[in-house]
């Protein structure tokens, strides 16, 4: 015996079958948009950084190599700097820099003259990128002879600093030195023609003046009297104005950083290609370096104690120590990676 289906019934169940079928396919997609990331769909934001052509903006430079920032939507112009003092005073200056990394003795100086800027994130540091080499035909065999010579560093940056700081820890007064202000990119050559008798600087211009000087060169220990951090900073104005910006720049040298520690050979192949030199002396100074984001404490306790260094030194005609809190935007690196905000609020 047949037994007949009406045809309301079977369209009935035709159409369920197709309403049970499209409810699956939106659910799937809207579970598997759900679990990708995100994903900017605007066009590339144009966005331009000042660095000094060293080892410290590592992860800038493989941010670069590796396409990072393009991956966060941003169209990231790089221009070059011999020193982070340079790049951070062409930022104040309305020279085009939107995003500009120095270490903190330029930063400290700034900060007693302007209130306009915000330090976004610290993002590599070192003990023994800072480098005191001397000739040995001026008569330098260690620290202790370093007296009534000329030593050759960048005033105002953090070779200043350090200079002072070296110097005390030798057990010798800085008043009987003569502390010489030169580019870092003309202090190798400085040394050579003997215009100076030792110079305080960092890489590569370390190994430049080593490489000039051949066997006459000798670097005295540091003791690893200072702890330089490279850090980014922006105008407050386009941190206001920009703060996804920030957030994706951060983004991009979070993934640099991230490639830095776990790509060692490919990352000194990266830097030494960018820097023009030999990949050996990359990895010989590689260990030096330690490439992380954060904003700690110690960048507070470091920068204060350069700033009443320069109070009681009146390198400054500010008698007070400027409050670094109102310095800081904390808000794109608490968005990145929240653990590494650990400053003291």
């Amino acid at each position: 015996m047949k037994h007949f289906v009406r045809p309301g019934i079977r369209l009935a169940s035709l159409l369920g079958g197709v309403v049970v079928l499209a409810a699956l396919v939106v659910g799937g997609y809207f579970w598997w948009s759900e679990t990708q990331p995100v994903k900017y769909t605007r066009s590339l934001e144009k966005v331009t950084i000042g660095v000094e052509k060293s080892f410290l903006p590592a992860a800038v430079w493989v941010a670069e190599n590796k396409g990072y920032f393009e991956e966060e939507r941003l169209n990231l112009t790089i221009k070059e700097f011999d020193s982070g003092k340079a790049s951070l005073i062409a930022m104040l200056n309305g020279e085009g820099i939107d995003i500009s990394a120095a270490a903190p003795t330029p930063i400290m100086f700034s900060s007693f003259v302007r209130e306009d800027f915000f330090i976004i994130s610290t993002f590599a540091y070192a003990y023994e990128d800072i480098k005191v080499i001397a000739n040995k035909d001026s008569g330098i065999n260690n620290a202790e002879d370093l007296k009534g010579k000329k030593i050759g560093t960048l005033m105002g940056s953090t070779g200043q600093f350090f200079t002072e700081t070296f110097l005390i820890h030798n057990s010798i007064s800085p008043s009987d030195v003569e502390v010489v202000n030169i580019a870092p990119t003309d202090l190798p050559e400085a040394l050579k023609n003997g215009h100076i008798d030792a110079q305080v600087i960092w890489e590569p211009h370390g190994t430049t003046a080593r490489d000039l000087l051949g066997d006459k060169a000798i670097r005295l220990p540091s003791g690893k009297v200072y702890k330089t951090t490279f850090n980014f900073l922006t105008m407050k104005n386009f941190a206001n104005e920009n703060p996804e910006i920030l957030e994706r720049f951060l983004r991009g040298i979070n993934k640099a950083t991230d490639f830095l520690n776990n790509n060692k050979e490919e990352s000194q192949k990266i830097i030494a290609n960018r820097l023009n030199l030999i990949k050996e002396v990359v990895a010989l100074h590689w260990d030096d370096f330690t490439f992380n984001l954060s904003l700690d404490q110690t960048f507070f306790i470091n920068i204060e104690s350069e700033a009443r260094w320069a109070i009681r030194n009146e390198l400054t005609d500010k008698t007070k120590v400027p409050n670094y809190l109102e310095y800081i935007y904390i808000d794109a690196l608490e968005s990145v990676k929240p653990e590494a905000v650990t400053i003291i609020r």
